[in-house]
């Protein structure tokens, strides 16, 4: 049996820990604001509203004066998910239902080909590679579940060499069902060979920790103030830092990594 620890709070019996990419591994806030700005320009141009539609298309985005909604579609939806939401913020305004579901997807299209890739815009938050590599070297396996792509999954991992210290990996594609489905989680344990109910998610939103209780996982395990947000409510334990994750082997009362 392994005990997984945050602070003082334990959770036992864990075989494995599930990691989210954006907002809990990946410092993604510059970025995500970048791009739901620039999509909200470039789909409310291309529709013939000019500026007028992009604050409507922002606040559907979960992007506001304040910062990024961290529960918000752009922080925590698939982007499947923001597609849907800019159609229908433009069928609102009057744009033909039937043409907006094009246009939107082309104007996502053109904003990522002029960022040519993500990774580079998304560091690793500090002590994450030392953090993933000490758990690797522990009795647990690793995963990563993004709602993100699979290529910018893949991306991110190995543009920062972390993919040593990851035993497996999922993204969401468009026909996948996004978090909080836990259809997802489920491929991940699987080839882990690990159970789901022995398996802790960790992660920074709403989505993940109803993924969790979905699921029936172990438990969540919400970041914090230093990623950016204050912890998901209902989390089973909060971490100040990466440090806080320690895994101890039960009967073996000195053994921690």
């Amino acid at each position: 049996m392994v005990w997984v620890r945050c602070g003082q709070q334990s959770i036992a019996d864990v075989e494995a820990i599930v990691f989210d990419k954006d907002g809990t591994l990946a410092d993604s806030l510059k970025l995500l604001h970048h791009t739901a700005l620039a999509r909200a320009e470039t789909c409310a141009r291309a529709a013939g509203f000019g500026d007028a539609l992009i604050p409507a298309l922002l606040d559907c985005f979960g992007v506001s004066a304040s910062g990024i909604d961290p529960d918000g579609l752009m922080a925590a939806g698939t982007r499947e998910a923001n597609k849907q939401g800019a159609v229908a913020v433009l069928a609102q305004a009057g744009y033909p239902p039937q043409k907006a579901t094009e246009l939107v997807a082309e104007c996502f299209a053109a904003v990522n080909a002029k960022r040519k890739g993500k990774a580079a815009y998304t560091p690793p938050f500090e002590g994450t590679a030392a953090m993933l590599e000490r758990m690797h070297h522990s009795p647990l396996k690793i995963g990563v579940l993004s709602s993100d792509s699979p290529a910018f999954v893949e991306e991110f991992l190995t543009h920062y060499e972390l993919l040593p210290w990851v035993d497996a990996w999922q993204g969401t594609r468009p026909e996948d069902p996004p978090k909080p489905d836990p259809t997802l989680l489920g491929v991940v344990c699987d080839r882990l060979q690990v159970s789901v109910a022995h398996t802790l998610v960790v992660g920074d939103s709403w989505a993940d920790l109803a993924l969790a209780e979905q699921a029936q996982a172990a438990g969540f395990i919400s970041v914090s103030e230093p990623w950016g947000r204050s912890p998901v409510v209902g989390a089973s334990l909060v971490l100040a830092h990466w440090d806080d994750l320690a895994v101890l082997a039960v009967g073996s009362p000195d053994f921690e990594i």
